[in-house]
């Protein structure tokens, strides 16, 4: 570890030859940074959105399942082994499983509160690869207005994309996407901010791609998980503050007609997702920290996955783009901020929504109340529960969703 010779709201970073890269192993500790005083409290959190278009969005359903398919299991579902989702809930309530990667589930251990709050709200948008129904508000994108409410962070680039099209904006004194298709594009986009020798530490090193990719994956995972590396880098140096990447686009109909092609995809996916938060808790935020002391980057980076359609998870025959109760998904992890496991339910004939100010099953509840609490959970996260930010850009209610 070496001295930090110079920040300015870590808009200009001198003089870096090492910060406490990634590790392959991961405590609830923050780092120990070298001659940095005591940080400011975080007003927000870094944020990465995944966007499952075109299908893609069904994959995360292997890693968290609806909790129908694995307490009613049937081997028509389309879901590979039941054995390999681990009992994660924390509230019978709001059950949650997620995929096993070896003996703990995918983050278990990997922050202070690792496990992500699933949301039954938005539409199915099939055929998409730009969905929207989840993530907008009234006049705004939940992105976009996460970026205004980022602007504390001061990164060198507010919002990053690795696609065109993805759904950003609008959002009041929202900041524009830079668009790029690639890392080397990424670090394009960074240049007039950063030295040459933080640019060759933010390319991913060979060590830190075989952490995240698995010998023999396909191109969408190499993408996705080289994407996710530079990602992980970018933040340990304060650079970016919201990063939207697309998650593979390949409509996969047919994952389970050739055994083994589902779980091989699954485990390529929470290897990557695993090794993406164990750089994370590897580093420190370092604009902000919480309580006089710095905050590992896995309690400061919201991830949110969404998409068009995440299929039927009761068939697995072709697995169609349809959904019970044409329903949608968002999966987000809080670091705290709103309880983890199901808000709504789905089940193989049927979709139930949320109550907002209680976050219980209501039969009664719309599918606009619920997407509207959704979003704002979302953005409470993103604003490390201040409730002043979210009502800047919605005031729908949103009690139910969110840890007091």
């Amino acid at each position: 570890m070496v001295l930090l010779l110079g920040v300015a709201g870590c808009n200009q970073i001198l003089g870096i030859e090492e910060l406490g890269g990634p590790a392959a192993d991961a405590t609830n500790e923050a780092p120990v940074l070298d001659g940095l005083g005591p940080a400011v409290d975080c007003k927000a959190q870094r944020i990465v959105h995944l966007v499952g278009g075109n299908g893609g969005l069904a994959w995360f359903t292997l890693v968290w399942p609806a909790p129908a398919v694995i307490t009613s299991f049937q081997p028509t579902f389309a879901y590979d082994d039941p054995s390999l989702a681990r009992d994660v809930s924390s509230d019978p309530a709001h059950p949650l499983f997620a995929r096993r990667i070896g003996a703990r589930a995918i983050w278990e251990g990997v922050g202070r509160d690792p496990h992500p709050s699933v949301f039954v709200a938005g539409s199915n948008e099939t055929h998409t690869a730009a969905p929207q129904s989840i993530v907008r508000s009234g006049s705004a994108e939940l992105v976009a207005a996460g970026a205004v409410i980022q602007a504390s962070l001061e990164p060198v680039l507010p919002v990053l994309g690795f696609a065109n099209a993805l759904p950003y904006g609008p959002a009041a004194g929202a900041p524009s996407l830079a668009s790029v298709t690639d890392v080397e594009g990424a670090i394009a986009a960074l240049r007039p901010g950063i030295t040459p020798a933080i640019e060759q530490q933010l390319r991913p090193s060979a060590a830190q791609l075989a952490r995240y990719v698995s010998p023999g994956a396909p191109q969408v995972m190499v993408t996705l998980g080289t994407q996710l590396a530079f990602t992980a880098n970018a933040f340990r140096f304060g650079l970016i503050g919201s990063v939207l990447m697309p998650a593979f686009n390949d409509d996969p109909h047919g994952a389970f007609a050739t055994a083994g092609v589902a779980t091989q995809r699954a485990n390529e996916l929470v290897t990557a997702l695993d090794a993406f938060y164990s750089d994370l808790q590897a580093s420190a935020e370092l604009t902000c920290g919480r309580g006089g002391n710095f905050l590992p980057l896995a309690d400061n980076v919201v991830l949110i996955v969404t998409g068009d359609t995440p299929k039927n998870s009761f068939v697995n025959g072709g697995w169609p783009d349809g959904t019970p109760g044409n329903s949608n998904l968002m999966y987000v992890r809080s670091n705290g901020f709103t309880r983890p496991g199901w808000f709504g339910q789905i089940q193989p004939m049927t979709r139930t929504n949320f109550d907002p100010n209680t976050g219980a099953l209501d039969a009664a509840a719309s599918n606009v109340s619920s997407t509207a609490a959704t979003f704002a959970g979302a953005l409470y996260a993103i604003a490390r529960g201040d409730r002043a930010a979210v009502g800047a850009f919605t005031t729908a209610p949103f009690d139910g969703v969110i840890l007091p």
